[in-house]
This record gives C-alpha cells, structure tokens and sequence, in this order.
C-alpha cells in the first residue's frame, strides 16, 4: 500500500466528502477518487459507499481507518526523526570525560547543549584520560574532554575548551598554607603526590620536567589516578599536590590551595575527537571554542 493511498483515503474518512478531502490535500478532486479505486482494488474491498449525495465508510472501511491513523502516525514521526537526525537534533552522543572536566569546563557544555537538542540521548562516561584518548582513536566514544598534553597522532582531533593556572594544594596545617604564594623552588623537600605516570605520561612529565627546570627532582610521595584522590591525601597530611584552579569550586575539608609563582604551570582541557561527519557530534563541537574548525592536530605550549 502506497502512504498517499492511505493518506487520501484518512482524509475522505475524516472529511466524509471528496471534495473537501481533495483541497485538503491539494489535489484535484478526480486524482483523489482515482486513488481511493487504487486502493479498494488493492484491498480487494469497499471502502466508502458514496453516491451523488452522501459518502459513508463501510464496515472495512471503518475497520481500517484506525490502523491508518497509527500507521500514518509512525510514519510521520519515523521521517520526522529521521530529519532530526539529519540535522543532528536527535540521535545519540557518546561522551567521555576525566573528573576535572566537571569542575568547570563541561557543565556549560552540556547544560547548553541539552537545552538545544532535548531528543539527543546522551551516554556520558568518567575515564582516565588515556581512556577517554583511547576511546575517541578506537570510536568506542564520539567525543571526549581530555587533559592536554596527550600523544598526538593522526587520528586524533583537539579543540581546546579551557585554560586554567595549576594550583598547589597542601594540607591547611603545612608551613606553606597561609603563604599569599609559593615559588617551585620551595617545593624541593616536599613530598608529592602524582597522577601516575602509567595512567598520564604526558601530565605527569609535564610537572617533573616543570620541577627540573626549576633546579631540584620530583620527590614522588604517592601516585595516584584521580585529581580528587590527590585532594583526599593532601587532606590526610601526605603531601602536596597539583591541582587546576577550578578545585576551588569544590573544596576539600583540611586542604589549602596555594597560587604558584614563577614557572608558570597551566591545564588545558580539549575536546577530542576522531570523524566530526555525525550531525550530532557536530553540534556539540560548535559550542566549544571556535568550533570544528578550530581543531588542533596538537596544541601548542603543552
């Protein structure tokens, strides 16, 4: 059965008259008959009784008119959300994300992006950085808010999202927690606490070659694979850490946050993606600064 068929013969039901049926849907009033004989010749049976005065369904008739409403209705929702995932306002997006990304950096996104696209079903899942890094090269996510600096490769497609000072965080009872700022230097009998460098390679020589270049080694206390289980053992009294400045937003009893001087340290965070060709995934890209286009084959300054 053709849809138009179906659609013509909804409207003769409802309307109970061909000639309101056909300016009803735009046709003339003969093509509206003659489909209506395609129909019934199809069917293998009488629709509507109609003579030059009235027009009424018969039993088959009315029989049918139900399924044809709830089948032109999945019908119509079916192209309509076929369209709107065309156009990326529907569908799915998978997004993966490391826990600092939640200090700041990813509520707006979402919060912006939900209140645009309600239909989009959203997948979010906390990672590792290397995951979520691994898991954009491998499609297992279509996006990720990653901690630069990470491998780079060809594969692999960076917009920067945010910028932000490295804080130093110490337990509020250490000699350096009241001091308006502390130079690296100062750090070179303090006890450490790391994100592991099998978890983040990048980040983690990122701050040991940061305290090379500022004259003394790393003493690496603890290796950890959270920022927020960094947080929780400086509040235990095992040492310091570094942490980005939006931790302000979610203090940890028992610790003090501290500027750095000097050597100037910064977190990057960056969406990550792979293929930027779902409508979906697009439309999540251009809230991010600049955009798709603005995508990095690395970034610079890491």
């Amino acid at each position: 059965m053709e849809l138009r068929h179906l659609r013509s013969f909804l409207a003769v039901a409802e309307e109970l008259h061909f000639g309101r049926a056909a300016k009803r849907l735009f046709i003339v009033q003969s093509a509206l008959s003659r489909q209506i004989s395609a129909l019934e010749r199809e069917l293998d049976v009488t629709l509507l009784e109609r003579d030059r005065h009235r027009v009424d369904l018969t039993p088959a008739g009315r029989a049918l008119l139900e399924d044809v409403r709830q089948l032109l209705g999945h019908a119509d929702e079916a192209t309509r959300r076929a369209r709107a995932a065309g156009r990326g306002t529907a569908g799915t997006l998978r997004l993966g994300f490391i826990a600092p990304a939640l200090y700041a950096a990813l509520p707006p996104l979402l919060r912006t992006f939900r209140a645009r696209n309600p239909e989009v079903r959203l997948i979010l899942e906390e990672m590792h950085n290397q995951q979520a890094v691994d898991g954009v090269r491998n499609r297992r996510i279509q996006v990720a808010l990653v901690r630069l600096p990470v491998r780079q490769s060809p594969d692999l497609r960076l917009q920067p999202v945010q910028s932000e000072e490295v804080l130093l965080a110490v337990p509020e009872d250490h000699l350096l927690a009241g001091r308006p700022e502390v130079a690296l230097p100062e750090l070179a009998d303090t006890d450490l606490i790391l994100i592991a460098r099998g978890l983040e390679p990048e980040l983690h020589d990122y701050y040991t070659s940061a305290c090379a270049e500022a004259g003394f080694s790393a003493r690496i206390a603890h290796e950890v694979d959270r920022t927020h289980v960094a947080m929780g053992l400086v509040a235990s009294g095992l040492g310091a850490a570094f942490v980005p400045a939006s931790a302000r937003r979610v203090a940890q009893p028992g610790v003090a946050l501290v500027p750095l001087t000097g050597i100037e340290l910064r977190l990057r965070i960056a969406a990550a993606w792979n293929d930027a060709t779902d409508p979906v995934l697009a439309r999540f890209l251009d809230l991010c600064p600049g955009g798709a286009n603005a995508a990095l084959a690395g970034y610079p300054d890491a």
